[in-house]
């Protein structure tokens, strides 16, 4: 599906009745684009979810500082629906649990779209954001600032951006079974959306896209929602270890790797192999990509070194085995992390929305049967999928040799 996004960038004054300071160099300082150019509208319960990012860049020679950032959304008539703010005002500013909210020249920063949920039944046709800024090159501005209203800025930056609303091609189960829980998907506040593809650092790894976007980070629990027993920093603790991985749609393996050592456990800190630069530059650890077909692939990391059961060019089954969870590449403990991709290109291609078939979400003593729906932080599941129950038992994983 094809997504239309029409960027408008707009830096003038804001206008009569609102005091202003005398900015020779307005035009064109600041530049504010959406990332990923097409934002993709996730349906999940009762509300729908915007899940992407905005560049700015600080042409100019003064700092600025965000005061407020607005939204208006319309309906398919071009009718105003609805108007929100988050502002400077208060004690702790809230935009800056957004995003860093002093721009300095030369700076490029991501500001992470704040108005992330809609009622499923509002339009969102057009979204209009306004950015508006204050000047802060010395002092007497930075006190001044402190003390200025909402209302009163001296420059703004207008992007208007039309989503559409994506719907899952491939027939997904979850890729576990057992009482699963979602560590952590891709919520506000959660790490997979927060990916800075302005930070100098994230460009030099070649990263261009946020293939995190919608991801997961799945845990394997007992019926209290413990993720181990007894000491956690012996890996073989956590219920997830050496557990099954299963694919979670049919496909052909477009990557798969098998032989990268786990890490441990030093003390309460984790310790990594020592690799060549080019043998995990990912962090991924061993991992399985799958092209499903329809433009969607999956991409799931941090499997044991000798369990992946699949190579390069093979068809995999919905619900065959592919693996055993591990605690490889860049991880902070045991856990499956899966993604599902635009593209094949784990660094270069955007993420998508994931629904998942045939599971219950569970909801202390009551559970609700989900034939297709999404899945995000904090919630407990079980699948009712078929899977490839003859290769299903649960083996030692230190009884796993790892591959040299």
């Amino acid at each position: 599906m094809r997504i239309a996004v029409f960027l408008l960038l707009l830096v003038t004054p804001f206008g009569v009745g609102f005091a202003q300071h005398n900015v020779p160099e307005l035009a064109a300082a600041l530049t504010i684009v959406a990332v990923p150019e097409h934002p993709l509208i996730e349906l999940g319960d009762e509300q729908q979810l915007l899940n992407f990012d905005f560049a700015v860049s600080n042409h100019g020679r003064s700092t600025w500082r965000l005061s407020e950032i607005e939204i208006e959304t319309y309906d398919e008539y071009n009718k105003l629906v609805t108007r929100k703010t988050v502002n400077s005002n208060g004690l702790s500013p809230s935009v800056n649990i957004v995003s860093k909210a002093l721009l300095s020249p030369g700076d490029a920063i991501d500001v992470f779209n704040p108005f992330y949920s809609f009622p499923v039944d509002s339009p969102i046709a057009k979204l209009q954001y306004c950015f508006r800024y204050n000047r802060e090159d010395d002092a007497t501005e930075a006190a001044a600032n402190q003390h200025r209203v909402p209302l009163d800025f001296d420059t703004q930056v207008r992007v208007t951006v039309i989503p559409r609303h994506y719907s899952t091609k491939t027939d997904l189960i979850l890729p576990m079974m057992g009482r699963v829980l979602v560590w952590e998907g891709h919520d506000f506040y959660a790490h997979h959306r927060r990916v800075p593809l302005q930070n100098p650092k994230v460009q030099q790894m070649g990263v261009r896209a946020n293939s995190n976007r919608f991801a997961f980070d799945f845990e394997i629990v007992d019926k209290e929602g413990r993720m181990y027993h007894g000491d956690p920093y012996d890996k073989r603790n956590w219920y997830c270890y050496g557990e099954p991985v299963y694919a979670p749609g049919a496909g052909k393996v477009m990557t798969a790797e098998n032989s990268i050592p786990d890490n441990w456990f030093e003390g309460r800190k984790v310790s990594h192999p020592d690799l060549p630069a080019s043998a995990d530059p990912k962090g991924l650890g061993n991992y399985v990509l799958i092209d499903h077909g329809d433009g969607e692939y999956s991409v799931l990391n941090h499997m044991l070194a000798g369990s992946v059961a699949v190579k390069t060019g093979d068809s995999v089954r919905r619900g065959q085995m592919i693996g055993r969870i591990g605690f490889a590449g860049d991880t902070i403990f045991p856990h499956l992390h899966f993604s599902l991709l635009s593209g094949p290109g784990i660094s270069q291609d955007e993420g998508v929305p994931a629904s998942f078939t045939k599971y219950r979400r569970l909801l202390g003593t009551k559970s609700v049967e989900v034939r297709r729906g999404t899945v995000d932080s904090g919630d407990f599941l079980v699948s009712e999928a078929t899977y490839d129950k003859n290769k299903t038992e649960r083996r030692d994983p230190t009884h796993i040799t790892p591959v040299p």
